[in-house]
């Protein structure tokens, strides 16, 4: 197998239980629909490193995304809305800010559902991710329940480390482009 066939199979092979496995990767940050925008700005303040949280019901089965961004944005508004209202320029901008002033709930802020499954492969997770803007994505079951989370460095990294890459993330040994020195000196 030659080099670019064996660098697309390690995407095409690796499957998403196996990147967490790996990893040890990021754990899921999740709320529940009725929980107010504070209790989910506190959470997701606990648990930085997850760029989106999971909105899920009793039964821990995945009802809808919030991105971190996004609810900034959303508290944002709502703490400093001079800020916000000098950049109105239309009616649309306008609704919209009406529309973030009333959010007081993860249920109101929180965007569809979106999820992988640990059989997906590593090439479906970049796609996904890729696709959606998102910078993770909750790893659900058969059933819907979240018992994961994969970001995009996460993928990354495996990937990397599969092919011999992580030199890539590493210092310049020769930064100003002199040739290495010998065994003298």
């Amino acid at each position: 197998m030659d080099r670019p066939e064996r660098l697309a199979s390690i995407t095409h092979s690796t499957q998403v239980r196996d990147v967490a496995r790996l990893l040890h990767g990021t754990e899921a940050v999740t709320v529940r629909p009725e929980d107010s925008l504070r209790a989910v700005a506190e959470r997701s303040v606990a648990h930085p490193e997850c760029g989106v949280l999971c909105v899920v019901d009793d039964a821990n089965v995945l009802v809808g995304l919030v991105q971190v961004t996004e609810l900034v944005r959303d508290i944002f508004a709502r703490i400093v809305p001079e800020e916000v209202l000098s950049h109105i320029g239309d009616v649309e901008s306008a609704m919209e800010y009406a529309e973030r002033l009333g959010a007081r709930t993860a249920a109101d802020v929180m965007e569809p559902p979106i999820s992988l499954r640990p059989d997906e492969t590593a090439r479906e997770a970049f796609r996904r991710l890729n696709n959606t803007g998102l910078a993770g994505l909750p790893v659900v079951d058969e059933r819907g329940r979240v018992e994961g989370y994969l970001d995009e460095l996460e993928l990354l990294l495996v990937w990397m480390k599969a092919t011999g890459r992580s030199r890539l993330l590493e210092p310049d040994p020769n930064p100003e482009g002199e040739p290495p020195a010998g065994p003298d000196g």
